[in-house]
């Protein structure tokens, strides 16, 4: 479970730090930097992937997520601009810090510059006795499966996150269990459900029991989810969104295809003919209810292109699913915030902007 995290530097975000319960809502109006922040916590989960430098790519380079405002009363101005991403957890503390490229060294203008990365024993104020790896530049120490501070062997490429990069991990136990559990995390943001969209046609059906970001695999993770006896749930929630239906997967040589029966409607439709907010829901019913469900998992603004009709299933799903996987839930929608709140505990964070800074405006749990 995170405890908590802390962004500096990153696009709208000049310095904030979120204490994390099991089940959290993050609301407020558009504009105000909920994004900015889901996707801040993804970068950590990406630089555990060995992905830091492209992610960042993704969204324009490094130049595109650095905060952009002025400085305020107590920061280190005449430091260079760096971005903070750290996250407290039940058993470590992880650290990075980024900054620019020398750009008269280098063409590559757009790559970040890892400068520090650090992996601390949670509950120990982060103090070299507790300190499991500490990295500058491109050199690192860590503690070894004796727990002898080592220096590690390879230098480092300065655009990347030492968890790409380390080898042996079986001599790290735990700087590697630290990137195998962000590793584990997942995010959705969105479900490609375009008219030429994977989960329109038939797929090769492969047993899922995690549903790929972008939906594609759906009808085998449906299929998964049916077959190790634990649907249950799913077809609560799915009869609560879509009363006298019944979803199923029909098997063509292998392949996969989600299929619907409505009643009144004399034959079973295909996924090719679902609307997008049917196919959407589908998605997070699967995500949601995973037969191997993560530690943690983030959902981006899950009420788009919902009918408010099914905001009480969604509750009630999110509900469910909190009691196994710590949540964190992006929305537009008071309504679903409210609604969650009849079935679990949340802790509600408000999100407004002020001079270009995200800032925190109310905090409360119901």
């Amino acid at each position: 479970m995170i405890q908590s995290v802390t962004i500096k530097g990153f696009r709208s975000i000049r310095n904030m730090t979120l204490a994390l319960k099991q089940l959290n809502i993050i609301s407020g109006a558009n504009g105000c930097g909920k994004s900015n922040l889901y996707k801040a916590v993804r970068l950590l989960h990406e630089a555990a992937n060995g992905r830091l430098s492209q992610a960042i790519a993704e969204e324009g380079g490094i130049q595109k997520v650095m905060w952009a405002g002025g400085h305020r009363a107590g920061d280190r101005a005449k430091d260079p601009k760096r971005m903070i991403l750290s996250v407290d957890m039940q058993d470590y503390d992880y650290q990075m810090e980024i900054g620019f490229p020398e750009p008269l060294i280098s063409l590559f203008a757009l790559d970040p510059l890892v400068k520090k990365e650090n992996i601390w024993l949670s509950g120990y104020q982060r103090r070299r006795m507790s300190e499991l790896m500490e990295r500058v530049n491109q050199a690192a120490f860590l503690k070894n499966v004796e727990g002898e501070r080592m220096s590690y062997p390879m230098t480092l490429t300065q655009e990347d996150s030492i968890f790409g990069q380390l080898s042996d991990p079986h001599l790290y136990p735990e700087v590697s269990q630290v990137r195998e559990t962000m590793k584990n995390w997942r995010f959705y943001h969105e479900f490609s459900v375009s008219s030429n969209s994977p989960m329109r046609v038939p797929q090769v059906g492969i047993r899922s029991p995690i549903l790929a970001h972008d939906g594609a695999n759906l009808a085998a993770a449906f299929e998964t989810l049916r077959e190790r006896g634990q649907s249950e749930s799913l077809y609560a929630v799915l009869e609560k969104a879509f009363p006298n239906t019944q979803f199923y997967v029909e098997e063509l040589g292998g392949r996969f295809q989600m299929m619907m029966k409505r009643a009144g409607i004399l034959r079973a439709l295909e996924s090719a003919e679902f609307s997008d907010g049917t196919l959407r829901f589908l998605c997070l019913a699967v995500a949601l209810l995973s037969p191997r469900p993560p530690s943690f998992m983030a959902l981006n603004e899950p009420e788009n292109s919902l009918h408010p009709d099914l905001l009480p299933a969604l509750a009630m799903l999110i509900a469910e699913a909190s009691h196994y996987t710590q949540l964190w839930v992006t929305s537009h929608s008071p309504d679903l915030a409210e609604m969650i709140g009849h079935y679990k505990e949340v802790q509600h964070i408000q999100l407004d902007q002020k001079d270009g800074e995200t800032i925190v405006v109310a905090m409360s749990e119901r």
